[in-house]
């Protein structure tokens, strides 16, 4: 998707400090990011600044950058011209992964002041669920924007009366797009910009979304930004306007309608039509039609595409429902695959209504209604080792009998427009969605090569009766391949998006006191705890001051797992060294707490959403060296691979990382950089929604 690249309705508690991220779209607009953005110093403290280049050419893609480069900004480079919305979104993602939670739009033709954005951060940190924009004036002193407000009995777009005052909650009352701040919390209520309009109307409909949410309009009197309106579009004459502007202005006010309006106002919009795109071609004067004439046909081809929209809604009063798409998930915790299935979730929410299957309830659930998903629970048989004895065997058939019919109707009712089964351990979800005739992808986060054949190749099932398959890392590719040949060629490796903090917290400057290590995982033999107690023993044995937190817990069943770790921790004369932390939703305060994170996983992991954890947080790591960790620390200085049945050559990592400090904890920063890059959520987001629902609409 991006050289650096969400998102379903999150609420952000807004707070004193969070950096403001400001947003400019750019399309062939080079020379006035030099002109304008470059010289206003933007970037610092608590200024992030974020320019998405939607592609235009090679030329002005190398420009953007280079400017990027020299000037602290963080680039989105879009494969593609996608659109402002879509633009805007894109990089709002971008502006989180660093920490923001506040976002000011901002077009390249326009100019602010240090000053001015000093003051519309304050006020959107003050006031979430406002939406403030600075009075907008032209370089020679005259008013270009205000306020507005859109005349919701026929779609004609006045300024809004200065009797009314600075603020408002009056339906229809919007802010000019060229400059304009939003908090996370709204931003995250609404859905963020409208990706359809692909251009104009954006921000009316935001406005129009925003006040229907609980918003208030606020227009700053004080402050005032500059733009030259228009500086985007090229060379004009006089007040002329491009075909652009009338096709996509004429376009886009029935489309608003018909997303917006009942019938009754949506057929007064249909009827002022004529009257109403007239008014929006005279903008640009009469004697543009005189020099050229396509601008006519412009307004006329985009209200014509405009009804295209309208109408059906007038006739049968149903709004072209979004596709529909049930997403299935074998469990309901917050380790890797869930978290990455929230990403996914992410996702499909801006392009479709998502419903998401569980087997049952857990913390899973709450996020992603949160991220504007429904959840239903439905009985399925999820294949695991437990499944070759007699016991699991029955189990897996009950289950499987019990959520038959369930399933059936949840893919008939919610599968319409895809199917996204997150996990090779419940191939029947597959061979249902084949049965009611609906396209089905397959995420496979797994790779258990030390499985037996037969469980092997019942989870391959799935994905060879896929019509689509997405595989989480090479390694887990080979492991497929093993046993089913054919997905080979068929299969897309897309490595995880993970989130990180934002901006890391350097590691502490020197290493005082015991050295810090961090386990993050399941507490289950497989991952590993007990190489990372009997890594602390050896290091003990041998001077080195060092304590041990485990953050995880067990699977329920398996309690006599962690009295057994507990056991071993006593029998070392390790109390007093070992903190069972238990599960925290929230991993980032430990990592920063830490000073080396272990991943000891002594059996195949697909991946490693840990490890990539740690480089997010700049943590020098060591990693199992096996399966797919290698992959996923492959090229981090910071990271070391080690044998995971060899404690001593654990405690020799981690006193080469004691013994210099300083160089890994520059190398940990750098790696920090590029796995934000490699893994930036909205890069993984935009690639796994055109496999699974098609890719997104664009001019």
């Amino acid at each position: 998707m991006s050289t650096i690249v969400p998102s379903g309705p999150r609420l952000h508690r807004s707070g004193t400090g969070a950096p403001l991220g400001v947003v400019v779209v750019s399309y062939g607009s080079a020379e006035l990011l030099r002109r304008n953005l470059a010289p206003a110093g933007l970037p610092g403290t608590d200024v992030r600044v974020v320019v998405v280049d939607n592609f235009s050419s090679a030329a002005e893609r190398g420009a953007v950058q280079e400017l990027g480069a020299a000037h602290g900004w963080h680039v989105v480079a879009m494969p593609d011209n996608r659109g402002f919305g879509a633009a805007c979104n894109a990089g709002v993602e971008v502006a989180r992964e660093l920490g923001c939670r506040t976002f000011l739009f901002l077009n390249p033709d326009a100019v602010v002041t240090p000053g001015v954005v000093a003051e519309l951060r304050a006020q959107s940190l003050r006031e979430p669920l406002s939406l403030i924009s600075p009075r907008l004036l032209s370089s020679d002193g005259d008013v270009v924007f205000l306020a507005a407000r859109t005349d919701l009995r026929d779609g004609r777009v006045r300024r809004r009366p200065s009797a009314d005052g600075p603020r408002s909650t009056e339906p229809g009352d919007w802010l000019c797009g060229a400059c304009m701040v939003v908090h996370d919390e709204l931003f995250s209520r609404i859905g963020g910009y409208d990706e359809d309009y692909f251009l104009y109307w954006e921000d009316v409909d935001l406005g129009y979304r925003a006040v229907a949410a609980g918003a208030t309009v606020v227009l700053r009197e004080d402050l005032v930004a500059v733009h030259d309106e228009g500086g985007t579009h090229g060379p004009r004459h006089g007040r002329a306007k491009s075909a652009l502007y009338y096709r996509w202005n004429c376009r886009n006010r029935l489309a608003f309608a018909a997303r917006n309006l009942d019938r009754r106002l949506l057929l007064r919009w249909v009827l002022a039509t004529p009257a109403v795109s007239w008014d929006m071609l005279l903008r640009g004067g009469r004697r543009q039609l005189l020099r050229s004439p396509r601008l006519l046909w412009a307004a006329v081809a985009g209200s014509l595409a405009g009804l295209a929209i309208a109408l059906p809604v007038v006739v049968t009063g149903h709004r072209p429902p979004r596709p529909a798409v049930l997403v299935v998930h074998p469990g309901a915790e917050l380790y890797g695959s869930d978290r990455v299935l929230l990403e996914s979730v992410e996702a499909l929410v801006r392009r479709s209504a998502v419903t998401v299957a569980l087997p049952g309830p857990g913390p899973l659930e709450a996020e992603l209604e949160a991220r504007g998903a429904q959840v239903v629970h439905c009985p399925m048989p999820v294949l695991r080792r437990a499944a070759l004895r007699p016991r699991g065997a029955l189990r897996l058939l009950g289950d499987a009998v019990r959520g038959l019919v369930p399933a059936y109707r949840l893919l008939r009712r919610h599968g319409a427009g895809g199917v996204y089964v997150s996990t090779l351990t419940i191939p029947s979800w597959v061979l249902l969605a084949r049965a009611a005739r609906r396209r089905v992808v397959c995420h496979v986060h797994e790779a258990e090569r030390g499985a037996p054949r037969l469980l092997r190749r019942g989870m391959a099932l799935g994905p060879a009766l896929a019509h689509g398959v997405v595989v989480n890392s090479r390694f887990s590719l080979e492991v497929l391949v093993e046993v089913t040949p054919r997905l080979r060629g068929r299969s897309t490796v897309l490595y995880n998006g993970v989130r990180g903090p934002g901006t890391p917290v350097p590691a502490r400057a020197g290493l005082t006191g015991p050295v810090r290590l961090l386990f993050i995982g399941r507490l289950s033999a497989r991952k590993g705890p007990q190489v990372a107690v009997a890594a602390l023993r050896e290091l003990v044995a041998r001077g080195v001051d060092a304590r041990l937190a485990l953050l995880g817990s067990v699977f329920e069943g398996y309690e006599w797992f962690e009295d057994e770790l507990r056991a071993a921790v006593s029998a070392g004369g390790l109390d007093d060294r070992v903190e069972f932390l238990g599960f925290h939703r929230d991993v980032w305060p430990h990592l920063a707490a830490a000073d080396v994170v272990l991943v000891p996983s002594v059996v195949d992991e697909p991946f490693g959403n840990t490890a990539v954890e740690a480089v997010l947080a700049a943590r020098p790591l060591v990693v199992s060296a096996t399966s797919g960790l290698r992959e996923a620390a492959a090229g981090y200085a910071s990271a070391q691979a080690v044998d995971p049945a060899r404690p001593a050559a654990w405690a020799d990592a981690v006193e080469r990382v004691a013994a210099d400090w300083a160089t890994f904890r520059r190398l940990a920063l750098d790696d920090a950089a590029t796995a934000r890059d490699r893994h930036a959520p909205a890069r993984y987001r935009e690639r796994l929604a055109d496999i699974v629902v098609g890719p997104a609409g664009g001019a």
